[in-house]
């Protein structure tokens, strides 16, 4: 009796080890125990086979195409976004310079009106000198005491200039004589400075 105590032990522990295996092995998924209990007749009810879903792996594979897709919207977003400012910032940099461009052209015109006003008087000066030097010192005196300090000044310079070109002496001493002496004095204290 001892002997069959000991067989139906030793029995017992392989069954016992064998289940375990089919367990250990199940839960690892290297193999499904209900198929393998399936082959069994009575045991075919009750273990049904797991039955894989066909499209786990399509579906899968959707979900991780759909993380990418939104990853990828999300870096468009964020590159739009990017684009909209550096856009705004590029309009900003346009408009600054047109109305640089727009100052730069005024200030031409304005540069070019002003050579043309002292081009005009440059010539007027020029045309009182030489009026000056034809007249009798008396009457350029009475033409001179009528302009303001600033011109009676450039008109002297103009003779003694021209006077120098052309190699005679001047007639500004001769002006000078007969010129009021308050007017005198303001004159050439301008052209001092």
């Amino acid at each position: 009796m001892e002997r069959k105590k000991r067989i139906f032990f030793l029995l017992l522990i392989n069954l016992t080890l064998a289940f375990l295996s089919l367990y250990i092995l199940d839960f690892l998924q290297i193999i499904d125990y209900r198929q393998i209990l399936q082959q069994f007749p009575l045991l075919k009810e009750v273990y049904k086979a797991k039955k894989e879903d066909p499209d786990l792996l399509s579906k899968m594979e959707l979900d991780k195409k759909w993380q990418i897709l939104q990853q990828k919207e999300i870096t468009y977003q964020q590159d739009l976004a990017k684009l909209e400012e550096e856009k705004r910032v590029i309009e900003e940099e346009k408009e600054a310079i047109a109305k640089q461009k727009d100052e730069i052209l005024a200030m031409r015109e304005n540069m070019s009106n002003e050579q043309v006003l002292k081009n005009a008087y440059d010539n007027r000066i020029e045309e009182i000198a030489i009026q000056i030097e034809s007249l009798p010192p008396v009457v350029a005196v009475a033409l001179l005491e009528r302009q303001e300090d600033m011109m009676i000044v450039d008109i002297f310079r103009k003779i003694e200039e021209r006077a120098a070109e052309e190699g005679k002496a001047s007639i500004l001493p001769s002006i000078l004589k007969l010129m009021n002496p308050d007017l005198l004095a303001r004159v050439q204290k301008q052209m001092l400075q």
